[in-house]
């Protein structure tokens, strides 16, 4: 199962870029969040991509972005958790690297968004939940059967997390 990247996948909230960043430490290699880059090649947050250009285009950044890590070997590489919705994102991470999926609870979730603020489709804070519900009915199936595993991380320590996640990669 060795393969030259590993891709995170995951609904938002579920510690792709904290996990990611220590997974890299520990295995020795190089981590990318596509969020950050979209946002230091924009020059602007997420929330403004979407402000100014809507999520297609923000989606298409995303795979521009994802195309890039290609060019890269021996990297932890966090992803939105939209960039399932698009089936040659997809293909891009399957044929380039081993995808892990965080999965998360929906309360742990919640505690984990709570009072963040780069987060533009969930504008509408009283319909949080809702929304969020709506998100994992419509991703969480597509995570699950690209993975190569699922592992949880709701209520558990980042180094537990990273620890289940070297096995799985390993």
């Amino acid at each position: 199962m060795q393969k030259s990247n590993v891709y995170l996948v995951g609904l938002m909230g579920s510690g792709k870029t904290s996990i990611g960043k220590i997974l890299a430490k520990r295995m020795g290699m190089n981590f990318i969040d596509l969020d950050d880059e979209i946002i230091k090649d924009q020059q602007c947050s997420i929330t403004e991509i979407f402000d100014k250009f809507g999520e297609k285009e923000f989606r298409h950044l995303e795979n521009k972005k994802l195309l890039s890590t290609l060019e890269i070997d021996n990297c932890v590489i966090s992803t939105g958790g939209g960039i399932i919705m698009e089936e040659d994102n997809i293909k891009i991470m399957v044929e380039n690297g081993s995808i892990i999926h965080l999965d998360i609870d929906l309360e742990t979730q919640l505690l984990r968004i709570k009072n963040k603020k780069n987060r533009p489709l969930l504008r509408d804070r009283d319909d949080e939940r809702k929304i969020l519900v709506k998100m994992r009915k419509e991703r969480d199936h597509i995570y699950k059967k690209i993975a190569v595993a699922s592992v949880n991380t709701s209520n558990k320590k980042r180094n537990d997390i990273v620890s289940e996640v070297v096995n799985i990669i390993e």
